[in-house]
Formats: structure tokens, C-alpha cells, sequence
């Protein structure tokens, strides 16, 4: 009995830490999400409402938004006092999930593939490839750029799309903002675009 129960628990612990891959984790993800969003907008006319929802529930968990918030602020993480932290990292969540909601509006049932890209063994940093296949004009190429925590979770930190990374150029914008108006009116900011 007792030989039984390892062989299961080993065939589960396997199973278990081959679904925590980045490419298995997006796949997954990628797959409940883009169903959800079909679901929700057969005619183009999906509610932002519903949309930021199914971006909370289905794309939210895996986003590193304290790793994401953190690299924002560069150079303003010195002396940054834990309740500024806190806030800016909530207006960034808030932030996120408007901004990928708006633009998973405009996703019409186009098929997505996903491609594994190699990782190296002893790397907390591994890259997705995405591929959304458009049926006039050129395919859209975007990597998903993934950090392993502490847990062994991997959590998605940036997204390149056609070469661009989205969180190196916000972070530009948001430190430059910052050593403008100071981080409170950069955090009131990012609220106000929910």
C-alpha cells in the first residue's frame, strides 16, 4: 500500500512541476483566457467591464506586478517608505489590467500560438514566444518575458511585442514622471486611468 501511495505522489510531484514551465504556465493561461474572451465577445462588442474581470481572474495571478512596480520606479525605490509602495503597487495593478483589458478588446478569435523557446537550467529568466496569426496582413510576434520566484513559481515581468519592451519603455516614462511631479501624482495618475 504504502509503495502504491509513493508512485502516485512521484507521478503527481512530476506532473505537477512539468505544468509549472513558462511555456506550459502561458499555454494554459493563454488557452483559458483567449476561450473566455471569445466567449464574451462573439460580435466585437465585449463590456470593459467584463473584460478587466476576466483579465483579474485569468491573467492577474501570473503577473509579477511587485517585481513590475519595483522596476518602474528605478532609481525612485531609494528611500521609498512601505505605504508609497503599497499604493503605487496597487495604482500599477489597476494600471495593468485596464491596459491589457483594452487591448484584449481588440482580439477578434485570431488564433494564438504558443512557442517554446529554451531555458536554461539554472536561469530564474525564460522567454515565451506568441504568435497571433492574422488573416490580412503580417502575423504579430510578442515574447513573454518570465522571472522565477523563490517558490519556484514563474510569473510573466514584461512583454516584448515587435521588438519594443513594454516595461522598459514605461519604465522611462513613469521615472521621468516621477523626477517631475514626484511619485503621489505619478500613483494618482495611474489610478485615474482605470
Amino acid at each position: 500500500m504504502n509503495k502504491l501511495l509513493i508512485v502516485f505522489a512521484l507521478f503527481f510531484s512530476a506532473f505537477s512541476f512539468a505544468a509549472d514551465t513558462p511555456y506550459q504556465l502561458i499555454n494554459k493561461v493563454g488557452n483559458d483566457l483567449f476561450s473566455d474572451i471569445k466567449a464574451v465577445n462573439k460580435d466585437g462588442k465585449a463590456d470593459s467591464t467584463l473584460m478587466k474581470n476576466i483579465v483579474r481572474s485569468r491573467l492577474m495571478p501570473h503577473i509579477d506586478v511587485k517585481f513590475v512596480s519595483f522596476k518602474l520606479l528605478g532609481k525612485h525605490i531609494k528611500g521609498l517608505q512601505r505605504t508609497d509602495a503599497i499604493e503605487f503597487i496597487d495604482a500599477v495593478d489597476s494600471y495593468l489590467v485596464t491596459t491589457y483589458a483594452n487591448a484584449l478588446l481588440q482580439y477578434k478569435g485570431q488564433d494564438v500560438l504558443f512557442e517554446e523557446l529554451p531555458v536554461s537550467g539554472d536561469s530564474n529568466f525564460a522567454t515565451v514566444k506568441v504568435v497571433i496569426k492574422e488573416n490580412s496582413g503580417p502575423d504579430i510576434d510578442m515574447h513573454f518575458k518570465f522571472r522565477q520566484n523563490n517558490d519556484g513559481s514563474w510569473k510573466v515581468y514584461d512583454m516584448v511585442a515587435e521588438g519594443i519592451s513594454l516595461l522598459s519603455a514605461k519604465q522611462k516614462e513613469i521615472t521621468t514622471r516621477i523626477s517631475e511631479v514626484g511619485l503621489a501624482q505619478v500613483t494618482s495618475e495611474l489610478k485615474s486611468k482605470v
